[in-house]
């Protein structure tokens, strides 16, 4: 059933002032997504339409021009040069990407990472959450190359609508029909309304590992990336926040947008911690802090011929702990949200809970590590969320792009929460 009046609009507040990219691939469901562009534009966003060449072949792009009030986009490569590079000026500042139709093609390319139209080069630059309404024949949604690409795309964090059961193209009845607009615009909304805005806002967040110098040369450390913080860096700063990004050794590029502090040791975080956490509302500590540190450091490089070096250790700073502290005794006024990470190799829920007390966070986000798909260095995680009201999401497989967007999210609404 399509939305036909403003009673049901009234409830999808946060589509208003949105942009929102409108892919349209080529399946005969494509007609229906006209109702879905005016709808999405009656609710008052600005919608974007992108279509592939074969989508044109059941619907002209002068229709969606018409209802958006914005030319449409089809080509990669276009014969006029544009002002913007489209698939990654559109990724780059779209609030939510829709593909409706999605075909099995598109799935797919989506899936693999190929880009070779404006839809899938789209997708592969999206920095903002996505939904799909996929629509195909019932033997195509069974697949197993369908079904494997769509819990693929879905640990990426891309939420699927339907597809429903109905008639089909020709004679054909069964799954594979496209979700009606009402299911997709709830969809939508849904996700916007995740996306909180943080403009303005400082938010301090904590990336890689530290160095502990053994001599000259030689140093403890551990395997962090930085992935997980620079991911969160860059996620804040989409959101207009004014992001400080406290940042261990790492190869990794971060955001134009933000400030940038360079640290090696566990000590030096812990100093810039402390300072940048005096004026800002967000706190997240995402680093892998050394927990040790050698107790001396040899003023010169140790001689291998001398034979292993005998270490004493001593704990470094607890920075968590030593936030968490002062802003319980009445430090730190300015610190509204404190988030927490530990990286465990089970029991997720159980160690979430006890950082969450004994760092007296706000929010705790536990994540597996030492899987082939969890860890270090790769670029998906299997996590959770726990929150000081108790809250908790699993979210189970996700990339670290996906987490760093539910733990923004998450800190978001909890700032919001407090007004």
């Amino acid at each position: 059933m399509w939305l036909s009046g403003a009673t049901l609009l009234m409830d999808l507040k946060n589509l208003a002032g949105s942009k929102i990219a409108l892919g349209v691939c080529g399946g005969i469901a494509a007609y229906k997504v006209a109702g879905l562009a005016r709808e999405l534009t009656q609710a008052g966003a600005d919608v974007h339409v992108v279509m592939t060449p074969s989508a044109m072949n059941f619907v002209g792009p002068i229709t969606f021009s018409t209802l958006t009030g914005n030319p449409v986009r089809s080509e990669l490569f276009p014969a006029t040069a544009p002002t913007e590079i489209p698939h990654t000026d559109l990724g780059r500042t779209s609030d939510l990407v829709i593909i409706a139709p999605a075909t099995a093609k598109t799935i797919a390319k989506s899936a693999q990472g190929i880009s070779d139209d404006l839809i899938s080069a789209l997708l592969l630059s999206a920095a903002c959450p996505v939904v799909m309404a996929p629509a195909m024949h019932t033997e195509m949604w069974q697949n197993e190359a369908t079904r494997q690409n769509v819990t693929t795309l879905a640990a990426r964090g891309i939420r699927m609508v339907g597809p429903a059961v109905g008639a089909l193209a020709g004679p054909d009845v069964g799954v594979g029909r496209m979700a009606d607009a009402s299911e997709i615009l709830q969809a939508a909304d849904e996700e916007l309304a995740r996306r909180v805005e943080l403009t303005g806002i400082p938010v301090v967040i904590t990336a890689g590992g530290t160095r502990e110098p053994i001599d000259a040369m030689r140093f403890i450390g551990n395997a962090s990336s930085g992935m997980m913080g620079y991911e969160l860096a860059f996620e804040a700063v989409r959101r207009n926040a004014q992001v400080t990004l406290i940042t261990g050794p790492t190869h990794l590029t971060p955001p134009d947008a933000s400030t940038v502090v360079r640290v090696t040791t566990a000590a030096e975080m812990r100093d810039a911690v402390l300072k940048a956490a005096a004026t800002a509302s967000v706190l997240i500590m995402a680093a892998a802090v050394s927990d040790w540190r050698p107790a001396s450091v040899a003023a010169t490089k140790l001689k291998k011929s001398e034979g292993p070096p005998d270490l004493a250790l001593e704990p470094t700073p607890d920075i968590l702990a030593q936030v968490g502290q002062t802003r319980r005794t009445g430090g730190l006024p300015e610190l509204r949200v404190l988030v927490g990470y530990c990286a465990e190799t089970e029991n997720l829920h159980e160690a979430a809970a006890q950082k969450l007390k004994a760092k007296s966070l706000d929010l705790a986000v536990a994540n597996l590590v030492g899987t082939v798909d969890s860890g270090v260095g790769l670029a998906t995680l299997r996590a959770l969320m726990l929150d000081s009201r108790g809250k908790l999401d699993d979210l189970g497989l996700v990339t670290k792009r996906v987490l760093a967007r539910r733990v923004i999210d998450a800190s978001a609404q909890l700032l919001a929460s407090q007004k």
